[in-house]
């Protein structure tokens, strides 16, 4: 049997508990009381799920990147990219309605 070393990706604590599966890949969930995180899994099937892509996106967004080279570059979905920055243009606004 083989161990292998996990750690909280939000604090980086090693008290890490088993949380169930999602499909076939093992959830955990970090033991640490001053930790914010909720639980995670180290091999993410979608590209879009991984913590940290939506920051990506809109630093890509800032620097002149269009949607289809965002997607093709971080290997999501171009909804995904879309999705992303009009989220981030409602709540500048903080406007509720689609206009």
């Amino acid at each position: 049997m083989t161990t292998i070393p996990v750690k909280c990706p939000v604090c980086g604590g090693t008290r890490i508990s088993k949380n169930g599966k999602e499909g076939a890949k093992q959830r955990y969930l970090c033991g640490d009381k001053g930790c914010p995180g909720k639980s995670f899994v180290l091999e993410y099937t979608y590209n879009g799920w991984k913590p940290g892509i939506n920051e990506q996106i809109i630093n890509m967004a800032a620097n002149a990147s269009g949607i289809r080279d965002t997607a093709r570059v971080l290997k999501v979905s171009k909804q995904k990219v879309s999705d992303t920055l009009k989220k981030r243009e409602k709540r500048q606004t903080g406007s509720t309605s689609g206009i």
